[in-house]
């Protein structure tokens, strides 16, 4: 895979007000003032209280505030700034942004809006794709019409929908080049690295000084699933927020994972994280984190950047709920199914497969994910396929197997994709079954306890979510 890594440094000025006009409100800004005089802070004291971090020891690395774009080439820039989490703790980050910010604006970019890469060299801003496919209400697909054959389940539409992305999120079509250019706006080293997996070599920018800024460029890679991310210190910089995703789809068939691997009738993008406020303090404080003095205790576990009630699309911002709903809360219409058939059916512009999961854990946490209702059937690892038989025990003692489960475990860096079958669920009898009048949601939790909980103790604040079996009843 060719790459083309520069590193050039470009000095400058940063200019403009340092929290723009509506950025937050007062209640935040003296949070954000707070937070920013504040001494360093013994982080995980044994009173939950909001995270706190000391002004910077080293001068921030100044970067021009606005370059010339280059025709098909994304900028990204690597930012800090405070994340509120779901107690309302301000704690300090960094992320790959679209666009320069000072360390207390009150809107950091920290993360992409989702972009397109397509095969004729575009770069589009999109949170769905395909791009000219219809968008689900809600992010719900509706169904084709009702199964005569099986009451209360419906015919599904074959190639129909988009999917929604959550930021941070690249989507590249197979055949296109992506190219990136990367502004380090910090005081230490850092840089992008896209990690590959499945013995295949990773690339990346190489470190990029303060004040630098260096290009990436390759072909867009086998259709999958994958992460960019900052490795320095591995795993101080990622837990920081230095990553994403890029997911590779084939355009000419963009409803199944990879060419001949499962159909889907949409797909979700999952992606788990785990912040360590210690971390976070000593960085903002211009230290440096050393995993093995200081080990990781994260306190906030989140799904696509959201946790507890905000992941589960029920706090009092009906924006974050919509986001949500469409993004990560998994839901369809009931169908005659076996997702072991790869969604395929005889009748015309159908299909009798789930929904598609590509679970990312970008943290520092194991997690465990569980579903409530129906098994998962896993069929990918790390864009490695599973084989249907004679299976076999990597050397790491996973068993190498498509296989149904209900606990999906996601280590560091993994990456699975799995299908769930929007069914109906074994244990559902007829008489509860065809009585029914409203849709079912399953709740999706973390088998490692700690991670609902939000600031040591916040249950359920943290890692969780629900899937939705709608109901056959208009409204219900």
């Amino acid at each position: 895979m060719p790459s083309n890594n520069e590193l050039t440094n470009t000095t400058g000025t940063e200019n403009g007000p340092a929290l723009r006009p509506g950025g937050i409100d007062r209640a935040d800004a003296l949070k954000l003032g707070a937070a920013a005089a504040i001494g360093t802070a013994v982080a995980m004291a044994t009173a939950p209280r909001p995270a706190a971090a000391a002004p910077p020891l080293r001068a921030r690395a100044r970067v021009p505030v606005a370059v010339t774009p280059l025709p098909g080439v994304l900028d990204l820039y690597i930012n800090e700034g405070y994340t509120k989490m779901v107690d309302d703790s301000l704690v300090y980050q960094r992320g790959f942004g679209d666009r320069p910010t000072l360390l207390r604006d009150g809107q950091p970019s920290l993360r992409i809006t989702p972009k397109v890469f397509t095969r004729d060299g575009r770069i589009i801003d999109s949170r769905s794709y395909p791009l000219d496919a219809e968008l689900p209400p809600n992010g719900t697909p509706g169904p084709a019409g009702p199964d005569p054959a099986n009451p209360g389940q419906f015919f599904i539409r074959r190639n129909y929908w988009a999917s929604f992305f959550p930021e941070r999120t690249m989507i590249v079509e197979t055949g296109s080049k992506v190219r990136l250019r990367v502004f380090n706006r910090l005081s230490g080293s850092h840089q992008l690295t896209v990690s590959h997996g499945a013995h295949r070599q990773d690339i990346g920018t190489g470190p990029i000084p303060p004040g630098g800024e260096a290009m990436l460029e390759f072909d867009a890679p086998y259709a999958g699933t994958y992460i960019y991310s900052d490795p320095t210190n591995a795993p101080v910089q990622r837990a920081l927020g230095l990553f994403g995703s890029i997911i590779v789809i084939d355009p000419e068939d963009a409803w199944r994972v990879a060419p001949n691997q499962m159909a889907f009738e949409r797909q979700w993008l999952w992606v788990t994280h785990a912040i360590d406020t210690k971390w976070a303090n000593i960085e903002a404080a211009g230290g440096t984190v050393d995993p093995l003095k200081d080990p990781a205790v994260p306190r906030y576990f989140l799904l696509n950047d959201r946790s507890g009630y905000e992941a589960l699309g029920h706090c009092p911002d009906n924006t974050t709920n919509r986001l949500a709903h469409e993004e990560s809360l998994i839901s369809g219409y009931p169908r005659q199914v076996d997702v072991r058939d790869f969604g395929e059916d005889l009748t015309l512009g159908t299909i009798r497969g789930g929904q598609a999961v590509r679970m990312v854990n970008a943290g520092i946490a194991n997690h465990q994910i569980h579903f409530h209702g129906n098994h998962l059937w896993t069929v990918r690892r790390n864009n490695v396929e599973w084989p249907r038989e004679f299976g076999y025990v990597d050397e790491e003692g996973h068993v190498v197997l498509q296989q149904w489960e209900d606990v999906v475990e996601l280590e560091p860096m993994d990456r699975k994709d799995c299908i769930i079958p929007m069914k109906r669920p074994p244990d559902a009898t007829d008489q509860v079954w065809y009585a029914r009048t409203e849709s079912w949601k399953y709740p999706m939790h973390c088998h490692a306890e700690m991670s609902q909980t939000a600031a040591g103790g916040l249950y359920p604040g943290g890692l969780v979510a629900h899937w939705e079996l709608k109901s056959p009843v208009t409204g219900g």
